[in-house]
């Protein structure tokens, strides 16, 4: 019987098999096998937080959300601090991505941008490097936190960066694909794309050196290795000799400590290996030196745009007072309007001399009103249902609150466009408010927007940005092009202004189109804009001053581009690259990554104010980076475990805290520094102050006429003290004929009364001197200087 049944258990036995593996693979599923979280868990972890943005408390609800939903059951939980873990994995993990991609390229170019967040000093790194397929990859190498923005931090920041990630990728993944030497990234470093601050120009040649360097000295060890025994004894024992004839001999040697011997032994063989490395460099041909060392820089192509529009708007603003015509109407703040119109004169003065009006002054009050950065100031969604009922769909002002490349342009045209609503708006806003009146800011924006100088500036702006602005962005911004082939594109902006520069009539003329005024020959990005300039400009007697504004614009724009496009002039560096170096060194065209991943921690510091700087790298990598395909295509099984011994390393670090202690102690430094530098002017204050009350004042002609160049400058200097009308000493005229006529109008002041510690001379002081032999005396003097001016 037991035999006859066993087919129907056998059966039995397999379905019920089949039923219960069904209900496990459809409607269960495990977090962790045998304990440990498995892959699949990990990466579903990492691919919420990091990629969907799913905050690290909500990863247990809506694993269990999403579960229900499909009718599963999930079988264990996951801790905040393991989901911290995990996604540090991610980050570990994007690090040795990057140098395992790296290693296989053809070139490599760096980028970078820093910004502040709560006075803390942020440092944004890209990494681009050139396939051998001939396409490019740029990968985000992470954000630093820097003590300061010094261009040596910075390109210790990048070193400690690059070691960092290769120290990374030869503990996960240098066990099975052999090790890489740090030293040989930066010979792979082929240019560097930055904006076109001094201080990134410095970090440019500073990189520059520590490649070279790196290089000679990788290529003076391979040297080394390959010398007969003898000859590397023999090079050996000199450099030893001379390390101890330059210690004083065996006895200046031995008195060295053992740090400060291995400090010395160390430099001796760098400088070895150097030598050796540049002896062997030398004897390439000039073409190989070429390549090795060929390193460039471009400047990103938002930051010419930007730079152009402000050259060009400071030269038309200077027009004015070039022109002596009365500029713009002042749009002063509050403070400066109560001073210019209670104060004293004095006040009233400079109330003046600080306010400013013009076109770019009154486009930025009007995003203050308008789109205000903070979106609970200001009209908002106010201006946008007030269009959509008077045009029927909404208008966004331009973003002039924050700091938008071409916002002032595009904010110029939106005003020309519908200047009638946007005044009319202005004069109904006060009269939505229980006090019937304006704020400062918003009278302001109404009083330049009516001003006619204000806006012929506006239609300056517009012009420029339809003709030089919106043309030039459509043909940069393209993700696969290489700012290195763009030479001829800045040669033709710089021609093009040129060519309208010459020729004003070619906006101006009521035929003028878009084929022969923008820059790529394409339509105007708002042709009602620049339809609204030309009507406008027709009105010679209320915009007389349009056409010199419009060419003062376009000049300023013209000699920035000149400058901001340096790097591609003839005979420089990009200009003599061949094509194959162009490639190897491919750059995108703007630094937008950069600005981009700020912006982004920025917005992250303030959703999560206590996310550590690891954590935020960790994430943005991973999803930045594509990393969850590297991880599950070339991470094998015992790869994935020193992964994970990675992440538990370095969340037991404590770098985070080692980093907020390293700008204390530097903000400390700083503070002593300059407490000594006050302490040293205090005292060389209180010399030259000690050396001024010892000064015997010279009243007479005579007396003045002995004095030589050095005692005539004290003399000056006692008189400044309580003479405003003295000139400033960097105002001081250098010949000594004309400091005698300084000190005799000081001189002449003092004695009269006007000028005095006391306010009036003693009857025992000299009187006033006589302005004929004032005169006599300085004829006499000439135009030349005694000898003792050389003293």
């Amino acid at each position: 019987m037991r035999a006859a049944r066993a087919s129907a258990a056998k059966h039995h036995a397999i379905e019920k098999t089949r039923i219960h593996s069904t209900e496990a693979t459809t409607s269960s599923f495990a977090l962790k096998e045998k304990g440990i979280f498995t892959d699949t868990s990990r990466a579903m972890v990492r691919n919420m937080v990091a990629t969907l943005d799913v905050p690290i408390r909500s990863v247990n609800a809506t694993i269990n959300a999403v579960a229900e939903a499909l009718g599963v059951e999930i079988t264990g939980s996951v801790s905040g601090h393991s989901i911290r873990r995990i996604v540090a994995e991610g980050g570990v993990a994007a690090e040795a991505q990057l140098v395992d991609e790296m290693n296989i390229a053809k070139g490599v170019t760096l980028s970078g941008d820093a910004t502040s967040h709560k006075n803390i000093n942020y440092q944004s790194h890209h990494v681009t490097y050139s396939l051998p397929d001939g396409h490019a990859a740029t990968r985000f190498a992470g954000i630093l936190h820097e003590v300061n923005h010094k261009s040596e931090t910075q390109l210790q920041g990048w070193k400690s960066r690059i070691e960092d990630m290769y120290d990374t990728y030869n503990d996960v993944v240098g066990g099975t694909a052999g090790a890489l030497d740090v030293r040989d990234f930066p010979s792979k470093v082929k240019g560097m794309l930055t904006d076109h601050a001094e201080d990134q120009k410095k970090l440019v040649r500073l990189f520059t050196e520590w490649k070279r360097s790196c290089e000679r000295e990788v290529r003076g060890e391979r040297a080394l290795a390959t010398l007969p025994p003898d000859d590397v004894i023999h090079l050996l024992w000199e450099m030893t000799e001379s390390l101890v004839n330059e210690a004083g001999g065996i006895d200046g040697w031995d008195r060295l400590g053992v740090d400060e011997q291995q400090r010395c032994y160390s430099n001796a063989h760098h400088n070895l290996l150097a030598q050796l490395g540049q002896e062997q460099f030398d004897s390439l041909p000039q073409s190989e030196k070429d390549d090795i060392d060929f390193f460039v820089w471009a400047g990103c192509c938002m930051h010419k745009e930007l730079n152009a529009a402000k050259g060009g708007n400071s030269r038309m603003r200077a027009w004015w007072i070039d022109n002596s015509v009365e500029g713009p109407v002042l749009l002063m703040n509050k403070d400066n309007v109560a001073a210019s119109s209670a104060g004293s004169s004095t006040a009233k003065q400079r109330a003046i001399q600080v306010s400013t009006g013009g076109a770019q002054k009154v486009l930025e009050l009007a995003g203050a009103v308008f789109r205000h950065k903070d979106d609970k100031k200001g009209q908002q969604d106010s201006l946008r249902y007030y269009f959509e009922v008077e045009l029927g769909y909404r208008i966004q002002w331009p973003d002039t609150s924050n700091t938008r490349y071409h916002s002032h342009g595009d904010a110029a045209c939106e005003y020309l466009v519908n200047d009638t609503l946007y005044l009319t708006f202005l004069e109904l806003v006060p009269l939505k408010k229980e006090s019937r009146t304006s704020t400062n800011i918003e009278y302001n924006v109404y009083r330049g927007f009516t001003c006619l100088k204000t806006k012929q500036e506006m239609m300056s702006w517009a012009t420029y940005n339809q003709c030089i602005t919106h043309p030039y962005l459509r043909t940069i911004r393209n993700s696969t092009a290489n700012i290195l082939d763009l030479g001829p594109i800045h040669m033709k902006v710089i021609s093009h202004l040129n060519h309208i520069v010459n020729d004003i009539n070619l906006i101006l003329a009521p035929d003028a189109t878009y084929e022969t005024l923008t820059l790529d020959g394409k339509p105007f990005e708002r042709p009602e804009a620049f339809y609204a300039i030309q009507r406008l400009a027709l009105d010679r007697k209320t915009y007389p001053h349009f056409p010199q504004l419009l060419v003062a614009f376009f000049q300023g724009a013209l000699d920035t581009w000149i400058r901001f496009s340096a790097e591609f002039a003839a005979g420089g560096a990009i200009d003599k690259s061949s094509p194959s170096q162009r490639q190897m060194a491919h750059m995108k065209t703007t630094n937008d990554d950069n600005e981009g991943a700020l912006g982004t921690i920025r917005t992250s510091l303030r959703r999560a104010p206590h996310m550590s700087l690891s954590h935020f790298n960790s994430r943005f990598m991973y999803k930045k980076n594509q990393t969850n395909t590297y991880i599950e295509n070339v991470l094998d099984v015992s790869s994935r475990q020193k992964l994970r011994k990675k992440a538990r390393e370095r969340d037991e670090s404590g770098e985070e805290r080692k980093r907020r202690f390293a700008q204390v102690e530097y903000d400390k430094e700083v503070v002593r520094q300059h407490r000594e530098q006050d302490f040293k002017k205090r005292a060389r204050r209180d010399a030259a102050g000690a050396k001024l009350d010892a000064v015997i004042p010279r009243l007479t002609l005579e007396d003045i006429t002995k004095l030589r160049t050095p005692e005539i400058d004290l003399q000056i200097r006692w008189h400044r003290r309580f003479d405003p009308a003295v000139p400033a000493a960097k105002h001081i005229p250098t010949t000594k004929q004309k400091k005698v006529e300084v000190l005799l109008e000081a001189v002449g002041r003092y004695l009269s009364g006007e000028a005095t510690p006391g306010g009036h001379p003693t009857s025992s002081q000299p009187q006033a001197l006589d302005n004929n032999a004032v005169t006599s005396h300085l004829l006499e003097l000439g135009d030349g200087e005694d000898e003792a001016e050389d003293e």
